[in-house]
């Protein structure tokens, strides 16, 4: 019997199919993303010898190889794009996020856009425990805006009390309820980055 002209199975298609389980179940297993592509798990294990943690990279690293910011602006606006790009991605798929700050960070396609951003501030005057620290609190707060685009239109059950301040900022947000967690990611981002520029020395 002649072999197949191509193979059968890829890693971007393994990667893509548990991506898929981990939008419907919030996570996968090796036997049931076996069950989903239709192949024995040591197909998977073929193209993914180091398993579900391995895995759970290809995934990362399929969802940060978007095209990067522009090169040539100062660091807050490359930082800007860079923090949009990432909770764009990150929002389309809350529930892999408690997977990917489970475990190291070892995508080779993901750490090339950490070192761009790292390069950038460097240039821009960060030394490098400043730059580190820089970089953590980005990454908290897209991760976070990520998992709260994910979260109910109403987050708070609104008060009666007619004294009730978070109340009457619920009510006044209420016409558009959609749009507040991306404003507010948009607010976060302006008052992060001009907080960072104090690390600068």
């Amino acid at each position: 019997m002649p072999r197949p002209v191509a193979p059968l199975l890829s890693r971007e298609q393994i990667a893509s199919a548990a991506l898929d389980l981990i939008d419907e179940t919030g996570t996968f297993t090796l036997p049931g993303l076996a069950r989903r592509l239709g192949v024995s798990a040591s197909s998977i294990y073929h193209h993914f010898p180091g398993g579900r943690e391995a895995i759970i990279e290809a995934i990362r690293g399929h969802l940060t190889a978007g095209p990067a910011p522009a090169t040539g602006t100062d660091w807050q606006t490359y930082a800007r794009e860079w923090a949009r790009e990432y909770r764009r991605a990150f929002a389309r798929h809350p529930k892999v996020v408690p997977m990917l700050t489970a475990q190291t960070v070892s995508d080779p396609r993901t750490l090339a856009t950490y070192e761009a951003l790292a390069r950038v501030l460097r240039d821009a005057g960060f030394h490098e425990e400043e730059l580190l620290h820089a970089v953590t609190i980005l990454d908290c707060f897209i991760l976070g805006s990520a998992l709260d685009a994910a979260a109910p239109l109403d987050v708070w059950a609104a008060s009666d009390d007619p004294e009730s301040a978070l109340g009457a900022a619920i009510r006044t947000a209420s016409p558009e309820p959609e749009r507040r967690s991306e404003r507010s990611f948009e607010i976060g981002l302006r008052v992060l980055l001009t907080g960072l520029a104090d690390l600068r020395t």
